[in-house]
């Protein structure tokens, strides 16, 4: 019980910070709102490929790797594949008040609410596995579980300003805004606490597994899902720049560490 209790304690700093991140964005005038989510949702997706090449990755290399590794990664973009096709098949069987934008990436989804619900999802499964990641630092006994709990919180502010940006930016209402990104801020402690429930004594290659599985799934909304719908929205040297700043942050962060 204390595991779970210190594993839902240092879920909820993210969660604090997902609701302040969504917050913010929210609030921001209309006129704001295209070029802050822009914006970021770069710092976000630099924060979230960090968070998977210079911790996940490293610390299935350092396990051991192997195919266990390669197994995990293809799980991992398979299910966001899958994850992907179910959202747009769903998004597409709800057409009223439906907007189709064509950009880089196919079509876009967006309902009356302005809520992009692939991108939702897609980031609640993100921070999901984040808060998994801090479980698992938990459970075996890492003296760095409050510091990695601290660099996702920070990535969990951006990301769920980006998911706040861009339903505002999509028409969406302040509330709106708002519960979506508290949708996707839950879901570090609840992460934290199955982390730490499921992988408390695991062998090795379930835990490197694991962790590729998570890795995947980071790269993969990075890449798909938050670039994708921040280039349709602005595109500048400033925005490249702040994908770099949030690499460049993580990085700061885990040499802290």
């Amino acid at each position: 019980m204390e595991l779970l209790g210190q594993a839902l304690g240092l879920g909820t700093i993210g969660l604090v910070a997902g609701l302040v991140g969504a917050v913010i964005a929210a609030l921001a005038t209309r006129s704001q709102t295209s070029t802050l989510t822009s914006y970021v949702q770069h710092f976000a997706a630099g924060l979230i490929i960090a968070a998977a090449t210079l911790d996940l990755l490293p610390e299935a290399l350092h396990l051991g790797a192997g195919w266990p590794l390669i197994i995990g990664f293809v799980l991992g973009t398979a299910f966001m594949l899958a994850l992907r096709a179910l959202l747009n098949r769903f998004g597409h069987s709800h057409a009223h008040g439906e907007e189709h934008d064509h950009g880089h990436g196919g079509v876009q989804t967006k309902g009356a609410t302005g809520v992009n619900l692939r991108l939702a999802i897609a980031l609640a499964v993100v921070v999901l596995i984040d808060g998994a990641i801090i479980g698992v630092a938990l459970s075996a006994g890492g003296a760095a579980a409050l510091l990695i709990a601290i660099a996702l919180s920070i990535e969990l502010l951006f990301v769920a300003a980006s998911t706040a940006g861009s339903t505002r930016a999509g028409g969406g209402s302040v509330g709106t805004a708002i519960g979506v990104g508290a949708f996707v801020a839950v879901m570090m402690p609840i992460g934290a606490v199955l982390g730490a429930l499921l992988f408390a004594g695991v062998s090795a290659p379930l835990l490197i597994a694991g962790l590729a599985f998570g890795a995947a799934a980071l790269l993969f909304t990075a890449v798909a899902e938050l670039l994708v719908e921040a280039y349709e929205i602005k595109e500048s040297t400033g925005t490249i720049a702040m994908a770099a700043a949030g690499f460049l942050m993580f990085l700061i962060l885990m040499m802290l560490m």
